[in-house]
């Protein structure tokens, strides 16, 4: 997923100088600068995708991880690789948010289940709020189709760790081996400064009550 053209920034922030008025009650913009502090953080939240990916494709190295976790990561990257065929910066902008937010919700949901089942999460990171705000912005109800599409992978994942005893050796032996400093579990995003700057802006002038 190539990032955002200037052309379709531009037209970012005349998008959501549209869509402003219809956001979910639940997000709160900053007076003054906050369509402009919306525009920056879907910027940020498009872009951290391949970052988030690039530490599940280290995470499935370290621990020797294959089966339906290695498929539903290769799915995530199909996510943001197929081409489309857009005739204009929108078309490019909302193709680049709904793939994006597809990527994220499946990671977001293959984190949580690593996390519950097996203490071993991969993305430091909660990106709920996050991606509650990009749904209220795609909004209803294709935001919803997506959730529920993204409900039936995660059903297909746990359904297919029931059946993997030797996943569980595997990532005790992985979560053994970790060392404390975040910098060695998670290298590739430690060095990325999106993640910084997708929850500076979130958190200073985009809010979700």
């Amino acid at each position: 997923m190539a990032p955002l053209s200037v052309q379709s920034s531009e037209f970012l922030v005349a998008y959501l100088n549209e869509r402003v008025q219809h956001l979910h009650s639940s997000i709160r913009l900053r007076e003054g600068d906050g369509t402009a502090a919306l525009a920056s953080f879907i910027k940020k939240y498009i872009a951290l995708v391949p970052d988030f990916i690039a530490a599940f494709e280290d995470f499935l190295r370290a621990a020797n991880v294959n089966g339906e976790i290695a498929r539903q990561l290769v799915t995530a990257r199909e996510f943001l690789d197929v081409p489309i065929d857009i005739m204009s910066a929108e078309e490019g902008l909302e193709a680049s948010m709904y793939q994006a937010y597809l990527a994220h919700r499946l990671l977001e949901e293959l984190n949580d289940t690593l996390s519950v089942q097996f203490n071993c999460a991969v993305i430091p990171v909660n990106m709920t709020r996050s991606n509650l705000i990009v749904h209220h912005i795609i909004g209803e109800p294709f935001a919803n189709q997506i959730d529920s599409a993204i409900q039936l992978l995660n059903d297909k994942l746990i359904a297919s760790l029931k059946t993997n005893p030797e996943l569980s050796i595997k990532l005790l032996e992985y979560t053994s081996s970790l060392g404390k400093d975040p910098s060695e579990r998670f290298p590739c995003l430690t060095e990325s400064s999106n993640i910084r700057l997708l929850f500076k802006s979130q958190n200073s002038r985009v809010r979700l009550n």
